[in-house]
């Protein structure tokens, strides 16, 4: 009787895990509690494998994004579902990540994002008109959604080829890295000073996708001529020789 209990049981709980997977992936959306920042788009498919054309997070635009469901993630009522998205004949970003919290706090890990640098320099109120260059890779250990954008962030950013052509000449601006964090919850984006400018900077964003930004660029020898030119239009150096940048 018992051994036949625990075959009954076992059957009842695997028919229901298949019933969850098999739901329409729209149906259980409703249920889940997204920033409010964060718009989709169409839905198809089924929560164990669907199919997102499109999502906003603020003002940056991710397509073609497919997502499966971790079926061990269901026994801890965590589900977890790794996302692939974007490709390379279309404009936005291209990577994955694995999200869960969806009934708490949204959390995202092992995120990989290849992004052309221009997406961000376009958004960007510098002193100059200037075309970025190259792609940025962005690796993200661990991201929890807050309030304003986040609770916690550990990753990096780096631009391994950064270049960009400013007064119609393109300058080489070698490999530059950036620490992710998050401060008083917004994205802290914090510039490695180890890098051929001379610059050191702090960028903030917000809710929103409001960006703020703040740091100081000090001349070097290994400075790209091209670069030396444009330091006019930052204004005069303060007493350490030092050019303010701010937006």
């Amino acid at each position: 009787m018992k051994k036949t209990s625990v075959v009954v049981t076992s059957f009842v709980f695997v028919y229901l895990m298949f019933v969850v997977a098999l739901l329409p992936a729209r149906f259980v959306m409703q249920w889940v509690n997204l920033p409010h920042n964060v718009k989709l788009g169409q839905i198809e498919g089924t929560i164990w494998h669907s199919q997102l054309d499109a999502i906003k997070v603020d003002n940056w635009l991710v397509e073609k994004l497919e997502a499966k469901l971790s079926v061990l993630s269901l026994l801890t009522l965590d589900p977890q579902i790794d996302v692939t998205f974007g490709d390379a004949l279309l404009a936005g970003p291209e990577g994955r990540a694995s999200m869960s919290g969806f009934l708490s706090e949204l959390k995202l890990t092992d995120v990989q994002v290849n992004l052309a640098a221009n997406q961000i320099a376009s958004q960007l109120p510098l002193p100059v008109p200037v075309t970025a260059h190259s792609t940025l890779d962005i690796v993200v250990e661990e991201f929890v959604a807050g309030k304003e954008v986040c609770q916690q962030l550990d990753g990096d950013i780096r631009w391994s080829k950064a270049a960009v052509t400013a007064l119609e000449q393109k300058v080489s601006l070698g490999a530059l890295h950036a620490k992710l964090a998050c401060k008083q919850g917004n994205v802290e984006l914090t510039l490695d000073e180890a890098n051929d400018l001379g610059m050191s900077f702090t960028a903030f964003i917000g809710g929103g996708g409001r960006m703020s930004g703040d740091g100081y660029l000090t001349p070097k020898a290994q400075m790209p001529a091209e670069i030396r030119q444009l330091i006019p239009f930052l204004g005069k150096a303060d007493n350490q020789g030092r050019y303010r940048l701010r937006f």
